[in-house]
Formats: C-alpha cells, sequence, structure tokens
C-alpha cells in the first residue's frame, strides 16, 4: 500500500509541477505580448484598419482581413445568442474588466457594445488556451525525445522566454492559434496519427491563408519506413484542403484596401544593412527592462552555437523538415517580411524545436568552457577522503566529424 500511495503522490506532484509550469509560461508570453500589442486598438498608429473590431466585421485592410475567420465566427455565434444571455453576459464582463483595463484600455468607449466585449473575451482566453496547448505539446514532444523531466520543464520555460522576442514589431492573436496548430499537426505526425493530423491542418488553414505550406514541409518528416505513395496521399488530401479554406477565407473582400501581400524589400534592405540593427534593445517583455533583439549578438551568437551542435545530433529527416519548413519562408519574408519581424518564421518553429530537443541534454557540454575546473565524480561521504582523478567532459562544440551520430530518434 505504501508504494501505491507512493506512486499516486508523486503522480500529483507531476501533474502539478508541469501544470503550474505551463500556466506561468503561458502568463509571461500573454502578458508581454498583450502590454504592447494588445489586439491593435491604437487606430492612430502606423497599424490603422487592422483592429478587432475591424476583423469582426470583416472591414480590415487587406491580408489581415482574410485572418480574420475566428473573430468573425466568435461574433456570428454572440450575435445569435439570446438578448438576455447577451445582457447577462455583458454585465459580468463590465463588473471584472480587469482584462480590458489591462489589455485593451485604447480602445474607444463607443465600440465596447455586448457584442463586441463578449467577442474580445472569447478571443483573449481562446489565445491563452492556444498558449497552453502549444507549450504541452512542446512538453510531450520533449518527453518522447528521451529528455527527462525535468529537462521537459526547462524546454518548455526556454521556449516561453525565448517565444515573445520573435514579436518585437508586431503581434496578432491569430499568431497563438497558428502556434497551437502548428505543433498539433507535428505532433500527430510524428504518431503516425495521420487522420488527426489531417484534421488539425484542416481546421487551422481557416486561421491563415499562408498554412498550406505546414503540410507541404511535414511531407519530409515522415520515417523512412512510410512508403511515397502514402506520403504523397496524405500531402494531396491535406493540401487539398489548405487550398479550398484559403478560397473561402480570401473571397469577398475585393472593396477592402490593401492588398493580398505587403511589399517592404527596400525597408528591409535599408534595415538589415544598418548596423544599428544588430545592436537594438526592446522593452516588449517589461516596459522598464530592456532585452535584446534576436539579431543582437547577446542572443544570435549562443542561440548559433547551440543550434550548430544540435544539428550534428539531429536525424536526417529533423534536418530535411527544417529545410523544407525554413527556406520557403526566407525567400518570402525578403520582399514581404518586415524588418525583425521574425513571427513571420513559425510555420517553422516545430522544426526548429525538433532540432533544439536534440541539443537541450546536452546544453552544458555545449557551452562548457575549456577553462571549467573539472567535476568531481565521487560518491564517498566524508569530505577529507581522497577523490579519484576527474575526467572533464569534453565540449560539444569539438567533436570530431567521425563520431557517429545517431540519425533517427
Amino acid at each position: 500500500m505504501k508504494n501505491i500511495g507512493r506512486y499516486w503522490v508523486l503522480a500529483f506532484c507531476r501533474f502539478s509541477i508541469v501544470l503550474v509550469t505551463l500556466l506561468i509560461c503561458t502568463g509571461n508570453i500573454t502578458n508581454s505580448v498583450l502590454l504592447k500589442w494588445g489586439f491593435h486598438e491604437d487606430q492612430n498608429s502606423a497599424n490603422y484598419h487592422i483592429t478587432l473590431p475591424e476583423m469582426m466585421d470583416g472591414t480590415a485592410r487587406k491580408p489581415f482581413v482574410y485572418r480574420a475567420s475566428f473573430p468573425m465566427s466568435v461574433r456570428w455565434v454572440v450575435n445569435k445568442l439570446p438578448p438576455d444571455l447577451q445582457a447577462k453576459l455583458y454585465a459580468q464582463v463590465t463588473q471584472h474588466d480587469a482584462i480590458r483595463s489591462q489589455y485593451f484600455s485604447r480602445l474607444p468607449a463607443r465600440y465596447w457594445t455586448p457584442v463586441v466585449a463578449i467577442t474580445y473575451y472569447i478571443t483573449y482566453f481562446t489565445v491563452v488556451a492556444a498558449t497552453i496547448c502549444a507549450l504541452w505539446l512542446i512538453y510531450l514532444l520533449a518527453r518522447t525525445h528521451a529528455l527527462t523531466f525535468g529537462q521537459a520543464l526547462t524546454f518548455v520555460v526556454a521556449f516561453s522566454l525565448f517565444y515573445p522576442l520573435t514579436f518585437q514589431e508586431s503581434a496578432f492573436y491569430y499568431d497563438f492559434l497558428e502556434l497551437a496548430g502548428l505543433f498539433a499537426a507535428c505532433f500527430f505526425l510524428l504518431r503516425r496519427q495521420m487522420l488527426a493530423c489531417t484534421l488539425c491542418i484542416a481546421l487551422f488553414s481557416f486561421n491563415k491563408e499562408t498554412f498550406f505550406l505546414a503540410p507541404l514541409a511535414l511531407f519530409f518528416l515522415h520515417e523512412r519506413d512510410v512508403s511515397l505513395r502514402t506520403r504523397v496521399g496524405w500531402l494531396a488530401a491535406q493540401f487539398a484542403c489548405c487550398l479550398v479554406t484559403r478560397h473561402l477565407i480570401t473571397t469577398g473582400y475585393d472593396g477592402n484596401i490593401g492588398g493580398t501581400v505587403e511589399f517592404h524589400l527596400m525597408e528591409n534592405v535599408r534595415f538589415w544593412i544598418d548596423p544599428k540593427t544588430y545592436l537594438s534593445f526592446w522593452n516588449l517583455i517589461s516596459r522598464s527592462v530592456p532585452t535584446p533583439s534576436i539579431q543582437n549578438p547577446l542572443i544570435i551568437v549562443p542561440l548559433a552555437i547551440f543550434f550548430h551542435a544540435a544539428w550534428r545530433f539531429s536525424g536526417t529527416r529533423y534536418r530535411h523538415y527544417l529545410h523544407a519548413a525554413l527556406w520557403p519562408l526566407v525567400v518570402l519574408f525578403i520582399p514581404f517580411g518586415y524588418r525583425d519581424e521574425l513571427r513571420a518564421f513559425s510555420l517553422a518553429f516545430p522544426a526548429l524545436t525538433l532540432i533544439a530537443l536534440h541539443g537541450a541534454s546536452r546544453f552544458t557540454q555545449i557551452f562548457a568552457s575549456v577553462t571549467e575546473p573539472p567535476k568531481a565524480t565521487s560518491t564517498l561521504p566524508f569530505v577529507g577522503a581522497s577523490l579519484p582523478q576527474p575526467q572533464r567532459e569534453p565540449s560539444l562544440l569539438f567533436v570530431p566529424r567521425r563520431t557517429e551520430i545517431p540519425r533517427d530518434v
């Protein structure tokens, strides 16, 4: 009985630790991003015509209006509610209005109608739920890739610290929905649950018109024993779903201002050739604490070293998946992206995560200094006892290329 009781107590502890970690990490991500950007209520900024009320009405400028399926659907459902239920929900919203005052205070009061207020709150809680879901899937991926319980939690925390840095130029509610959909599709494919993977792709392709790139990259993530015919069959089904939904979400907006894409080639060239770009700091995480941008040497140099080492230990299919996910985005980002708006590379985040998982358990070895004091490995209980000659843990930065590297995990 003692062993059974201990098992359940430890199981509850693990559940509690994971849940609390997910909640804290989600709070860090959503709070830092929404404090900075909200749902783009500032109509005097350059982001005019992309506010959430304009998304709900379908009057936002293109191409952002193509990503308005979720708020438009929520608004349609709220409009169908009985008036007395709407009034009751609106009373609850106005009574506990901390979320609006914290994140959406820039929205003029005349827009805060019962339908808009309820839609705002549903969208906010959906963003929170999507972030929790994405972090939970990252935790599951870490555990399935042989990371220990503590290493998996640390990896989730590290992801939650870096992810907000991709929102230096802007952030939208649909970014969080897209992240959850991408990791869900990747997770189900790795588990060979292709029907669930296809359903995820079909559902989340309503969120953003560029989601059709996701199944094209996932094509290279299949294991070797999956036949080419099977791969092509699933890709055809997934791609067909994306094309149908893309047609549905991009039609009917001929009268909206804007275009199918936004062209920023010259702005991007001027931005990336400016030396100050690589020394920039932002206040996204906290308004009083500057944090370096991702291209700042304080971040990009350790990241490059880490991914270089992790790449050497990654399986071939993971490398192919990253190539297929990343390089099309790089080509599109050069003319159509905006400065260092790295959230535009979100379709490659699952691939980057899978590569990073192969370096997470070797993090200390990757950054071990050649001058670091050697670590004693004695099990003797006495401080004064003579210790055996310790062996220095080698740095993975200098692993010979002929070292055998596991290919598929």
